[in-house]
């Protein structure tokens, strides 16, 4: 199926939350699929509003597969009850929260054929943080507002396989936190026992420096993936800047947001400059048309490099960094005119740190 192909399952971009939830007929094949759900973006916005907003976490095992994999920079949960287990945790320090989603950008990644469907969602998530929490620390009452990318893969009504990115940096910053502080108390934990718990990031390093996901010849995820590969593989930040409208916006994690193509050279060579020997590994695309002739692209990918270089994680440590990111793109006249990118920089700290293994 074509990226731009059913042109009737609208993107959440632009229409009220009453539209989004209004219940009606079916817009899209949906396999095994609960009949609530009109099509892929309905399942994604309408199930995240039940188990989030409406509270019932129990439909997190209807929801997801069995034996589900999410995978975090913080290192990947297994099954179901991984799943409720961590949503309890989260609505026990902010029971009020809003997950209010952006965007949904979606493919069908053979799903006639035995595949899955796939979405990338944006949120942010509004709440207070009024319950103690192992990252937050002791409840503060103050109000955050977060960014998270969620990727699924998905089949028959359950999500398969996560792909989950949160600016943790920035949630700590607002109720008062130190990251640095927080990053050295979970390495010191990770340092102890047994170490083959850690072999996960091992794998994904190497598999960074591997080859990137194929990309079908006219996709619009082209042009942003080529962005990529000349700033981190290539050095040449002004070729790569070329494909973002000179006032293009740019919001990066840790409370980076800023206008123009040297404000995204700026963020990628902050990380550049810290990190040698880098490698960029493009893993996933998707593409969806959006209002007024606009177009949606979500691009999952990872970074590793040698941390060697001071910077804003302090002297160079030697250690090879892992950074596990997504990136939505919005684009008007085949130039990128939005630049939303989310990682978790407190995990990184707490690679500098020397966590999550050797």
């Amino acid at each position: 199926m074509t990226w731009d192909a059913l042109p009737e399952v609208l993107s959440p971009v632009g229409r009220p939350i009453a539209d989004v939830l209004a219940e009606g007929p079916r817009r899209q094949d949906l396999p095994g699929f609960q009949p609530v759900y009109r099509d892929f973006v309905d399942y994604i916005m309408r199930c995240t509003h039940r188990i989030w907003e409406e509270k019932n976490i129990g439909l997190c095992r209807t929801h997801y597969g069995a034996d589900v994999v999410m995978h975090t920079l913080n290192g990947p949960a297994r099954g179901a009850e991984a799943v409720v287990q961590g949503t309890i945790q989260s609505l026990a320090m902010s029971s009020d929260r809003q997950v209010i989603g952006e965007d949904v950008i979606w493919s069908d990644d053979g799903l006639a054929d035995g595949g899955r469907l796939y979405s990338s969602h944006r949120i942010t998530s509004q709440m207070t943080h009024m319950g103690d929490d192992a990252m937050l620390g002791a409840a503060s009452w103050r109000g955050i507002g977060v960014t998270t990318i969620a990727d699924c893969a998905c089949r028959e009504n359950r999500i398969v396989e996560e792909w989950l990115v949160r600016d943790n940096w920035r949630a700590l910053a607002q109720v008062g936190g130190d990251p640095w502080a927080v990053a050295q108390e979970w390495a010191a934990v990770d340092r102890e026992g047994d170490q083959s718990r850690h072999d996960w990031r091992t794998a994904a390093i190497a598999a960074v420096r591997g080859a990137d996901c194929a990309i079908p010849d006219g996709h619009p995820a082209e042009a942003p993936a080529a962005m990529l590969r000349a700033a981190f593989r290539d050095d040449q930040y002004g070729d790569a800047a070329a494909a973002l409208s000179p006032a293009c916006e740019v919001r990066w994690p840790s409370n980076r947001h800023g206008y123009g193509r040297g404000y995204w050279i700026g963020c990628a060579t902050q990380l550049r400059a810290m990190l040698h020997d880098a490698a960029v590994r493009i893993e996933h695309v998707a593409a969806r048309p959006l209002p007024h002739g606009d177009t949606a692209v979500a691009l999952r990918w990872s970074l590793t490099g040698v941390h060697r270089g001071p910077g804003l994680w302090g002297l160079g440590t030697g250690r090879e960094i892992l950074i596990l990111a997504v990136s939505h793109y919005r684009l008007r006249g085949g130039r990128i005119v939005e630049d939303v990118t989310v990682f978790d920089e407190l995990a990184v700290l707490r690679q500098v740190a020397r966590g999550l293994g050797a």
